[in-house]
């Protein structure tokens, strides 16, 4: 299974949206997993990828009247194989079209994708995506999955496996140390924050899955798949898999984001789900 995540940049312009559609289809990817998608982009792909199965997180809100200013952006996930609607979605989060989960039957794999609401322009709500969603992956250890989406962080990885996170900052003697934005500190903790987001960036195996990229590369490669302004790489992007899935490659593709399709390298994984340990039951 050869699966692609991607954060389109909430882009409407026609000529970038081909752009984008014509780099999928040239990767013949078996699953695509897009974030940022809107209501001004959602009909362009549902049609582009007609001959496919797409499942959009749009189509479980019921007012499409709260989709505005910070709650515009939705998820898409795109297979070949069919998927549904997992029966239990993801609620206990502040924005739940953040987060969208299908089910491929036939492989009894779930697929779950999701966009965590940047801390610099929401604050908590950050945090409270990331409790949201570990405990609702939690919840279905017993489930085969495989959870992709940009997760707005980590701060940093260290070549030793050290991840800095938001709720952290390096001191004057380089070393991390807690802390949080001065903007959020009435409502949120440096020590929550960290370990929200650190719940899944780092302690992921206690969903039972593993970093997918970091599986194949290792930690002595860094890498961003998103660059601020000053050219500082952030790898917001990743794919978490079942830790008994095969992974047989990883690696971001820089080309759409050089060619200004995205302001996000998407990441590509493949898979080897003949080699799968276990199906669980």
């Amino acid at each position: 299974m050869k699966i692609i995540t991607w954060n389109i940049n909430s882009r409407t312009n026609e000529e970038t949206l081909k752009g984008q559609s014509d780099f999928l289809k040239s990767g013949d990817f078996d699953l695509i997993t897009l974030q940022e998608v809107t209501l001004n982009s959602e009909g362009f792909f549902k049609e582009s990828f007609k001959d496919m199965h797409i499942l959009s997180s749009f189509d479980l809100v019921s007012d499409k009247s709260i989709l505005l200013k910070n709650r515009k952006y939705g998820q898409l996930i795109i297979s070949k194989k069919p998927i549904k609607f997992v029966s239990d979605p993801c609620t206990e989060i502040p924005f739940p079209e953040r987060v969208l989960s299908g089910l491929i039957e036939t492989f009894g794999l779930e697929i779950h994708t999701t966009h965590v609401p940047p801390g610099s322009s929401n604050g908590v709500i950050k945090v409270e995506h990331f409790e949201g969603l570990f405990n609702y992956l939690n919840e279905r250890k017993d489930k085969q999955k495989i959870l992709t989406g940009d997760f707005n962080s980590p701060k940093l990885e260290l070549d030793t496996g050290e991840v800095v996170t938001w709720g952290q900052k390096i001191n004057s003697s380089g070393l991390p140390k807690i802390s949080v934005n001065p903007k959020w500190k009435n409502q949120c903790s440096g020590e929550r924050w960290d370990k929200a987001e650190r719940s899944i960036i780092q302690n992921h195996d206690l969903l039972g899955l593993r970093d997918a990229f970091r599986a194949k590369n290792g930690y002595e490669v860094t890498i961003g798949s998103w660059y601020t302004n000053k050219g500082i790489g952030r790898r917001y992007d990743h794919v978490f898999s079942d830790q008994n899935i095969d992974v047989k490659n990883s690696f971001y593709e820089h080309s759409p984001r050089d060619l200004r399709l995205s302001d996000h390298s998407p990441l590509v994984v493949e898979f080897n789900l003949e080699k799968t340990k276990k199906t669980r039951k």
